[in-house]
């Protein structure tokens, strides 16, 4: 009766190992299919990444090599760059490098490329021409074509509206307007956005008309 039982038992796990196995089998491929698309994937990340911080650095190198030949032979780069970032970088720096070298004419040039060049990107289209009005900024509210650039540059949703507000503010303290002082001073002061640099300067004005 022992030897019985215990010929059930052995077949009754031979039975269960055997299961085991076709199941095993069974799912062989799919499993092994599943643990070849992790490797392909952790793979594929990781090539990712390689690839990325190689690209950055090859854009580092030309970044920086464009500004070295711009400063020792006033060289600038006339060939198409692919990546858009790089290229608005490069075309800035020779607008700001023509500026502090007096050559008025090229930075201008220089700006206004970007201005036409990339006019899909917002922020930088904004600041070159925030730029080219700072070159040749309004003397007057009179100067109404300088205005109406100001006016679209500090519109709620432009990058530069801060700077842009700011401006105004000087024209105002210009024309000595203190309805529209308090108006600028109001919006510019509550802007969530605004830099420590931009809070001393509005305190600055509120002293001068004692409005703190």
């Amino acid at each position: 009766m022992v030897e019985s039982e215990s010929f059930i038992k052995e077949v009754s796990e031979e039975v269960k190992r055997d299961k085991l196995f076709k199941s095993l089998n069974k799912f062989k491929w799919p499993l092994f299919g599943s643990i070849l698309l992790l490797v392909g994937l952790v793979g594929g990340y990781e090539y990712y990444k390689f690839d990325k911080k190689t690209t950055a650095q090859e854009n580092g190198e030309v970044l920086v090599s464009a500004i070295e030949n711009l400063k020792k032979s006033g060289e600038t780069v006339s060939g198409e760059i692919e990546n858009q970032f790089l290229a608005i970088l490069i075309k800035l720096n020779e607008a700001k490098y023509f500026e502090e070298t007096g050559d008025i004419k090229s930075a201008k040039n220089a700006y206004s490329f970007v201005i036409n060049k990339y006019s899909d990107n917002r922020f930088f289209r904004d600041y070159a021409k925030f730029q080219l009005y700072l070159m040749d900024p309004a003397e007057s509210l009179s100067d109404t074509k300088k205005i109406e650039v100001l006016d679209k540059l500090s519109a709620p949703d432009s990058p530069m509206k801060l700077l842009a507000l700011e401006q105004k503010l000087y024209l105002y303290v210009k024309a000595n307007d203190l309805d529209n002082i308090n108006i600028l001073l109001k919006l510019i002061s509550s802007d969530r956005a605004i830099t420590p640099e931009q809070v001393s300067r509005i305190k600055e004005v509120e002293s001068i008309y004692e409005l703190n």
